[in-house]
């Protein structure tokens, strides 16, 4: 009976060994299912990147002579309007920076500008008066 214990703990002993083996060798290989370290961090530049561009539109557009000429004609302090788009975030900012990088790009010409920045400018009204 010993003997055919002893044979028995020792084929498990291998069984244990061999698996322990074959997992530590897959352990190894990275995974395509998992998303490593310098991924994530890429996306998240990506994103920081994307956004200080569209925070850099709006900025430019209310830098625009005819921008303050249509904001002072309806109040607006360009200095609330410009701190106010630098805290966008989300879809207000991508809404935004669509509106802005289409004006700054001349699309649509002078009726469409005028329509557009008026509504930015209603769109930053409304986060200054939100804000305070």
């Amino acid at each position: 009976m010993t003997a055919y214990r002893k044979l028995t703990l020792a084929l498990l002993a291998v069984a244990l060994i061999s698996v322990g083996i074959a997992g530590t060798a897959r352990a190894g290989e990275p995974r395509p299912d998992v998303i490593g370290e310098v991924d994530i961090q890429a996306q998240i530049d990506r994103q920081i990147g994307n956004e200080a561009a569209d925070r850099q539109a709006i900025q430019d557009l209310l830098r625009r002579p005819d921008v303050r000429r249509i904001a002072g004609s309806v109040g607006l302090d360009m200095e609330r309007a410009s701190a106010a788009a630098g805290v966008l975030s989300g879809q207000e900012l991508k809404d935004a920076a669509a509106r802005a990088h289409e004006i700054n790009a001349g699309v649509g010409g002078r009726e469409t500008v005028t329509v557009a920045v008026t509504t930015l400018i209603i769109i930053a009204l409304l986060i200054i008066i939100l804000a305070s």
